[in-house]
């Protein structure tokens, strides 16, 4: 059930937004008259791409500032609607607010743009599991978003484990917590997780 966090678009990290522009812009601007006007006219236009929104978003999210987060993430959305890495960014740090309805709308708006994308679905179904909302609806977008897959990731495998659960399917739970267990590598955390839901089914099983 593990949630996954926020992600860079591209896998491009951005520079801190004081370092977007070089000092030397600023050392020219000073030295021209006119400047004011030079200036107005060339920050109309947005200097950042929609994929450079995204990727402040997260470095303000990391800062813990949420609010500024948003702005940036709802940027690139409005810059480039064909992105959904800005989307599921969204859902997350709602979700992280605690503000699940707008978290869900964000869920499900990436995944109206890519029924396959698992970090949103993964983290729409954990928001159900959270609030005990439809978790029919989860499951049914888990396996969409994990039937093309060749190998699903552990913590995939365990959010559907215990969504079966939820449904009151103990052995299906038990087959996806088992596989879980058995494709861990260093994940502490997730690993005792597991366990401990194995250990509502009244299984002792140790996951290695």
């Amino acid at each position: 059930m593990e949630k996954n966090e926020q992600t860079y678009v591209g896998n491009q990290k951005l520079r801190h937004p004081l370092q977007i522009f070089h000092p030397i812009f600023f050392m020219l601007c000073i030295s021209f008259a006119g400047c004011a006007s030079l200036q107005g006219s060339i920050f109309m236009e947005d200097p950042l791409t929609a994929e450079e929104h995204n990727n402040l978003g997260v470095i303000y999210e990391g800062e813990g500032k949420d609010d500024l987060a948003i702005r940036e993430y709802k940027r690139a959305v409005n810059s480039d609607g064909t992105l959904i890495t800005p989307l599921v960014n969204l859902g997350n740090v709602y979700f992280k607010k605690g503000e699940y309805t707008k978290a869900e709308k964000y869920y499900q708006k990436a995944l109206k743009k890519d029924k396959t994308n698992l970090q949103a679905a993964n983290n729409l179904a954990s928001l159900y599991i959270e609030t005990g909302g439809d978790y029919q609806q989860g499951l049914d977008q888990m396996l969409l978003a994990t039937g093309g897959l060749d190998t699903i990731p552990p913590y995939a495998l365990d959010t559907m484990g215990v969504l079966h659960l939820k449904l009151g399917d103990k052995a299906g739970a038990e087959k996806f917590f088992i596989e879980a267990c058995s494709k861990l590598k260093n994940n502490d955390s997730l690993r005792e997780e597991i366990r401990s839901h194995l250990w509502q089914l009244g299984i002792n099983k140790r996951c290695e």
